[in-house]
C-alpha cells in the first residue's frame, strides 16, 4: 500500500488489469498499441497567454524549444522563453548562470501539475532566488515532497549545482534526484501518451533512469520507484515486441518481480502464434513467479542458462508455442511526484505469462537442470573459488562438457597413453595429476568425481570406489582402461558376484604361490558370459582382474575371517560359484581344479564340488544337508545314472532334452534354478566383501536365502543384546529403523565412517544402503543433505537439514 500521495517512500503497487481480447483482425500495428489514461493537466501560462496553451507552445508562436527530435547539433545552449518548455534529452541549457547540460528537464512558469493543484514540482523557474554562497548539499531544509518553487534558495542553488555536474554524484542527497525524476516522470505519463510523435524520447528516458539507478540503487526507496518506472517505459517504448530486442539479464535481486517488457515480448509470441526462442524462454522461466529456483540455479547461473537452452532446444525444437489468452497485459503506476497520482496503462497484448500449459513445461526443464547440476552445485558450496577445477568439471552434466580446459586435457592424455599401452602406474603418478587433501589417500568424494571425470571421456579407472574399490594410496596401483557400452556407474548383482569371485579365484591360486593366468582368462571369460554381464562390466571386469593380479591380494588373516563364518554361510558361497560354474552347462577341468581350491580355503568337504556340479547339471539339486545324509536305502541297489559322454573339450556336459529326442541344439539350462541362485547374489558378495576388506573388522552377519542357511547370522557380529528400540515415529517418511538410525545420527555434529557402519548395524541396515536412504530422503523434505561425506573417514551432519527434519 502507499503511504501517502507521491511520497517517495512506501511500496510500490502493481497489478495486472483485464482488457477485451483483440479481434483476429486486429494486428499489434493497428493504431496504438497500449492505452494511458493519464492524469488531466492544464497549463498555466503568463497573463498574456491563454490557459488552453499546450506545454511546449504559447499561443500564436512557437518556444524556442520544441518536442521533434534534436539534430546533431543539439548539444548547444538553448534559449529560455518566459513560458514553461521540456528541454529535450542532449540539450543544454543556462539556469541563473549555471550551464546545465542533458536536458530533460521542465523550466519556465505557469505549469500546473497533472493533478491539476499547484505548480508541477519539477518545474525550475529560473525567476526563483537562487543563493550560491550556502548551498544546501545535504538536503537538511528539504521538505518531504520537495517542489522546486518551494525549496529554500540554498537548496536550488544545491539542486543546480548538481545538475550542471551531470547528474553524476552517487553521493547527492536523494532528495534532488527525486526532484529532477519527477520530470522525468510527468514527460512519460503525461506528454507522450498525448502525443505519439514524442514515442522517440522513451529510450533516453530509460537510459538516463537506469544510470540514475545504478548510482542510486543503495537507497531502497529510489530503486524501488526507478524499477517500476522502468517498466513503465519498457511498456511505452515497445510497441507490443518485435521479436528483435534482447531478453532481460538474469538478476537475482528481481525474480518476483517480472519485467514488463518480458512478459509483453512473451505475449507478443502468443499473439503472432510464434514459438517461443530459447533465451526468452530462459528469462520467462527465471522471472515466473510460481516457478522455484533451487539453489544451483542462482548459484550456478550461467551453468543453468546454458543447459537450460540446450534442454528447451532438446524438447521443443523452435520454441514453445503459447495459446494467446483473454487477459491482456497492464500495469498501474503509482508516481513518486506528488503532482501525479497514479496512470493506468494496458496494451492489446495478451498476458501469458501464468498460462498452466507453459507454466508446467518450463518447470519440468527448471528441475531437470537443478536436479543435474545439483553434484556440482554442492561442490562450489564447499569450494567457492573451484568453479574451473578438475572436481568441478568432473560434476559437470555431460551437456556442458564442451571443450576440456588444459587441466583436463592433460589429465585425459594421460589416461589415453595408459590404456593403448595397457600398462599399471601407481597411485602416487594418479595422485599427482589430481588434487587430494591428504597426501596419504584419496577421499571417496574425490575418487568418484576423477572417475565421473574419466568416464564422460571414454576411460575407466581401477579401483574404482563407486564399485566397491578400496582407497587409492601412493602405493596402490592403478589400471586405466576404455570403457566399453553401457559402462557400470555402480555394482550390479551380477557384476558384483563376477568381482568378488574373480577376487577370491586369485587368493586361491596365489595361495599355492602360483597365479595361473590361463586360469584367470578362462574364469573371466565364463564368468562374462554365465552372468551375462554387459560390456562395459566386461570391459571393467578384465581391468578388475589386471588390477588383482598387479595388487595382489592380501591373505594375511583370511583364512580366519573365513572361519568366522557360519557352516551355511559358507556353503552358500560355495553353491554360489558352482552355480555359475555350471551356468553354460559345461564344466572344464580348470574350473574343477579352481573350484576345489576354494572349497578348501572355506574348509568344505571337496568331494561336494562333483556332487553340486552334476546336481546342477541335471537340474537334481539336492538341498543343503544340515543333519546325517541318507547315501543309499537298504535293500537292493538301484541302476544308477549313465555317465555323461565327454565334451569336445575334454569337459563335462549337460544332456539336454533336444539331443535325447535326436535334434542337435544348444544346452537348455534349468534357467529358474539359476535365476534363484543368483537372486542370493547380493548377499554372498557382501559376505565376500567383507572378507576381503582391509580395515581388520569381522564379517557382518548377511541373511542368506532359503535353503541356504536363512535367517543364520553370525554371532560374532550380532547386534548387541542392548540396541536401541526402534521409534514409532517416521523422519522424514522414512521406516522405523532408518528414523531411529537418524536419531542418533542428530546427536552429534560428525562422525567416524567406522561410528556410522557400527551403528547402521545396530539396526541391521547396510551403511551405504543406509546412507543413501537418509540423504534422498532429506533432499526430498527439506532440499539438503544430511550427512556430508567430505572425506572418505567422516560425515558431517548438515545442521539446516537437522533441524529441519526433527521439527
Amino acid at each position: 500500500m502507499i503511504t501517502g500521495r507521491g511520497t517517495p517512500v512506501g511500496l510500490f503497487e502493481r497489478w495486472l488489469k483485464q482488457k477485451p481480447r483483440p479481434k483476429p483482425s486486429q494486428g499489434r500495428s493497428s493504431g496504438s498499441l497500449f492505452d494511458l489514461a493519464p492524469p488531466e493537466v492544464t497549463a498555466v501560462a503568463p497573463s498574456e497567454a491563454p490557459r488552453s496553451a499546450a506545454v511546449g507552445q504559447v499561443a500564436g508562436r512557437p518556444n524556442s524549444v520544441t518536442a521533434s527530435a534534436p539534430n546533431a547539433s543539439s548539444g548547444g545552449v538553448q534559449q529560455l522563453s518566459r513560458t514553461a518548455q521540456w528541454i529535450g534529452p542532449g540539450a543544454s541549457t543556462n539556469i541563473g548562470g549555471q550551464l546545465i547540460p542533458g536536458g530533460m528537464l521542465y523550466v519556465g512558469r505557469g505549469l500546473r501539475a497533472a493533478t491539476g493543484s499547484g505548480v508541477e514540482p519539477a518545474l525550475i523557474d529560473p525567476t526563483l532566488t537562487v543563493r550560491g554562497s550556502r548551498p544546501d548539499h545535504s538536503g537538511a531544509t528539504m521538505s518531504y515532497w520537495p517542489t522546486y518553487a518551494d525549496i529554500n534558495p540554498q537548496a536550488r542553488a544545491a539542486y543546480l549545482s548538481w545538475l550542471a555536474g551531470g547528474r553524476r554524484d552517487p553521493n547527492a542527497y536523494i532528495g534532488y534526484v527525486f526532484l529532477f525524476f519527477y520530470g522525468l516522470e510527468r514527460r512519460a505519463l503525461v506528454d507522450i501518451p498525448r502525443d505519439s510523435s514524442l514515442l522517440w524520447e522513451v529510450p533516453h528516458l530509460r537510459a538516463e533512469v537506469q544510470r540514475l539507478l545504478d548510482l542510486h540503487r543503495s537507497n531502497s526507496s529510489f530503486c524501488g520507484y526507478a524499477s517500476r518506472f522502468l517498466d513503465v517505459l519498457d511498456l511505452q517504448g515497445s510497441q507490443g515486441g518485435s521479436g528483435n530486442s534482447k531478453p532481460p539479464a538474469l538478476d537475482l535481486t528481481r525474480r518476483y518481480e517480472p519485467p514488463i517488457a518480458l512478459a509483453v515480448e512473451v505475449g507478443s509470441f502468443a499473439a503472432d502464434r510464434k514459438p517461443v526462442p530459447a533465451d526468452w524462454a530462459l528469462a520467462w522461466a527465471w522471472y515466473h513467479p510460481e516457478i522455484h529456483l533451487r539453489t544451483p540455479a542462482t548459484r550456478c547461473r550461467e551453468e543453468f542458462a546454458t543447459l537450460f537452452k540446450a534442454r528447451y532446444t532438446k524438447s521443443h525444437q523452435d520454441g514453445i508455442t503459447v495459446r494467446p489468452t483473454k487477459k491482456q497485459i497492464g500495469v498501474e503506476y503509482y508516481a513518486a511526484s506528488a503532482g501525479i497520482r497514479s496512470a493506468s496503462l494496458s496494451m492489446k497484448i495478451p498476458d501469458v505469462f501464468t498460462a498452466a500449459v507453459p507454466t508446467r513445461q518450463l518447470a519440468k526443464i527448471v528441475d531437470s537442470v537443478t536436479e543435474d547440476l545439483d553434484p556440482y552445485s554442492r561442490y562450489l558450496g564447499r569450494n567457492p573459488d573451484g568453479r574451473h577445477s578438475l572436481g568441478a568439471a568432473a560434476l559437470l552434466p555431460e551437456d556442458l562438457a564442451g571443450d576440456p580446459g588444459p587441466e583436463v586435457a592433460q589429465l585425459r592424455d594421460w589416461a589415453h597413453q595408459l590404456a593403448d599401452a595397457g600398462e599399471v602406474t601407481a597411485g602416487s603418478d594418479l595422485m599427482s595429476r589430481w588434487p587430494t587433501k591428504s597426501p596419504d589417500r584419496m577421499a571417496k568424494n574425490e575418487s568418484v568425481t576423477l572417475a565421473q571425470l574419466l568416464g564422460r571421456h571414454g576411460y575407466g579407472i581401477e579401483p574404482d570406489v563407486r564399485l566397491g574399490g578400496p582407497a587409492i594410496t601412493p602405493a596402490t596401483p592403478v589400471v586405466v582402461f576404455r570403457i566399453g557400452a553401457q559402462p557400470p556407474q555402480a555394482a550390479t548383482p551380477s557384476y558384483a558376484a563376477a568381482a568378488t569371485l574373480v577376487h577370491l579365484a586369485t587368493a586361491v591360486s596365489a595361495a599355492d604361490g602360483h597365479v595361473s593366468s590361463a586360469e584367470q582368462d578362462h574364469l573371466v571369460a565364463h564368468l562374462e558370459n554365465a552372468l551375462e554381464l554387459t560390456a562395459g562390466e566386461r570391459a571393467r571386469l578384465e581391468a578388475h582382474t589386471r588390477w588383482l593380479v598387479a595388487n595382489g591380494v592380501k591373505l594375511t588373516g583370511l583364512k580366519k575371517r573365513v572361519e568366522v563364518l557360519t557352516v551355511p554361510q559358507r556353503q552358500a558361497i560355495g553353491d554360489l560359484l558352482v552355480a555359475v560354474a555350471a551356468a553354460d552347462g559345461a564344466i572344464s577341468p580348470e574350473e574343477i581344479t579352481s573350484l576345489t581350491k576354494i572349497y578348501q580355503l572355506l574348509d568344505l568337504d571337496t568331494a561336494e564340488v562333483h556332487t553340486r556340479l552334476h546336481a546342477h547339471l541335471t537340474g537334481a539339486r539336492p538341498a543343503p544337508a544340515t543333519g546325517p545324509v541318507t547315501v543309499r536305502p537298504g535293500g537292493k541297489p538301484d541302476p544308477g545314472y549313465p555317465i555323461t559322454p565327454p565334451s569336445a573339450t575334454g569337459g563335462m556336459h549337460a544332456r539336454t532334452d533336444s539331443e535325447a529326442d535326436g535334434v542337435e541344439g544348444g544346452v537348455r539350462l534349468d534357467l529358474a534354478s539359476i535365476e534363484a541362485k543368483f537372486a542370493e547374489t547380493a548377499a554372498v558378495s557382501a559376505l565376500l566383501a567383507d572378507i576381503f576388506s582391509d580395515d581388520g573388522r569381522e564379517p557382518r552377519p548377511v541373511p542368506t536365502s532359503a535353503g541356504a542357511g536363512a535367517g543364520v547370522v553370525n554371532e560374532k557380529s550380532a547386534p548387541p543384546a542392548t540396541e536401541p528400540a526402534l521409534t514409532a515415529d517416521s523422519v522424514a517418511g522414512l521406516d522405523a529403523s532408518h528414523s531411529a538410525l537418524v536419531r542418533t545420527l542428530v546427536t552429534q555434529d560428525t562422525w567416524g565412517r567406522a561410528e556410522f557402519e557400527e551403528l547402521a548395524a545396530t539396526w541391521q541396515l547396510m551403511p551405504d544402503g543406509a546412507l543413501d536412504r537418509i540423504n534422498e530422503a532429506a533432499l526430498d523434505a527439506v532440499d539438503e543433505l544430511l550427512l556430508e561425506d567430505d572425506d572418505s573417514d567422516a560425515f558431517t551432519v548438515n545442521d539446516y537439514a537437522r533441524q529441519e527434519l526433527l521439527r
